[in-house]
C-alpha cells in the first residue's frame, strides 16, 4: 500500500504576519474615515467639531456621498486582501494593492492642490506596504 506524504500546513512567517497587523490597522482605520464620511455627507453640521473631525467634514461636504463611497469600497476590497495574504494566498498581493493605488490616485483628482499635505502619510504607508507585500510574494502559495 502506497502513503501519500501528508505535507504540513504552510507556516506564514513572521515578517508577513506583522506587514498583515500593520496593513490590518491602515486599512480598517481607512474603513472607519471611509463611514465616518459616508454617514457625515448626508448631515455635516451634525458631527462639526473641532481639530481634525473638522477636515473630514469639510471632504463630506466638499465631495459629498460619492466620494466617501468609492474610498469605503476600495479600503473594503484592500481589507479582502489582506485576509487573503493572511492566509497566505498570492492572489490578496493584487486584490490589496490595485485597490490602495486607485485608493491614493482618487484624492488627488478631487482634493485642492492646497490640501493634498493629508495625504502623506498615506503616500509614505502604502507604497511602503506595497512593496513589502511584493518582496514576500514568493513566499505565498
Amino acid at each position: 500500500m502506497n502513503q501519500v506524504p501528508v505535507s504540513a500546513p504552510k507556516k506564514r512567517p513572521v515578517f508577513l504576519t506583522v506587514l498583515c497587523v500593520i496593513a490590518f490597522v491602515h486599512v480598517g482605520l481607512s474603513i472607519l474615515i471611509g463611514l465616518f464620511g459616508t454617514l457625515t455627507s448626508s448631515n455635516p453640521g451634525w458631527f462639526e467639531t473641532s481639530g481634525m473631525l473638522d477636515l473630514f467634514v469639510w471632504g463630506a461636504k466638499e465631495f459629498g456621498l460619492f466620494f466617501s463611497l468609492v474610498l469605503l469600497l476600495l479600503a473594503i476590497i484592500s481589507f479582502f486582501g489582506i485576509i487573503q495574504m493572511w492566509n497566505l494566498l498570492k492572489i490578496g498581493v493584487w486584490t490589496f494593492s490595485i485597490p490602495m493605488v486607485i485608493f491614493l490616485l482618487v484624492p488627488f483628482l478631487s482634493l485642492p492642490s492646497g490640501l493634498w499635505f493629508v495625504l502623506v502619510p498615506n503616500l509614505i504607508i502604502v507604497p511602503l506596504l506595497i512593496l513589502l507585500f511584493i518582496l514576500n510574494y514568493r513566499k505565498m502559495s
